[in-house]
């Protein structure tokens, strides 16, 4: 089984426990990796235990230069495993729906929005 593969069934299996409320995900400061010695930006990152492992879910902007001084600004979502120490062991950034729809679940959910809606619509 090939890693893209295997990082799909991870996808899934961290969608589904994230709907299901088995893992809770919280925001954090991204591992260094992603921010020292780039241009990149990482407005939100979100990180969660699953099997006694730190797994995270990002949003990472870059530069994108069409030419030597041409650029602009582009936008990718994230998946990376990390050991206990808080660095970086795996990045998976392949544009998928599913990763997408995993970012935004675990941005949902680590709000609080659904909780927040609900009492604002309490009569």
């Amino acid at each position: 089984m090939t890693i893209d593969s295997k990082a799909t069934q991870l996808i899934q299996k961290l969608t589904r426990a994230t709907v299901d409320k088995t893992v809770s995900w919280v925001k954090a400061n991204p591992p260094l990796y992603f921010t020292h010695g780039t241009e990149n930006i990482v407005p939100l990152y979100l990180q969660c235990e699953y099997k006694k492992k730190p797994i995270g879910v990002f949003e990472k902007r870059y530069k994108y230069f069409h030419d030597e001084l041409e650029y602009s600004w582009s936008t990718s979502v994230g998946l990376c495993i990390l050991d206990h120490s808080g660095n970086l062991i795996w990045e998976y950034d392949e544009g998928s729906t599913m990763l997408f729809n995993l970012f935004e679940l675990a941005r949902e959910q680590s709000s609080g929005i659904d909780d927040i809606l609900d009492d604002l619509l309490n009569d």
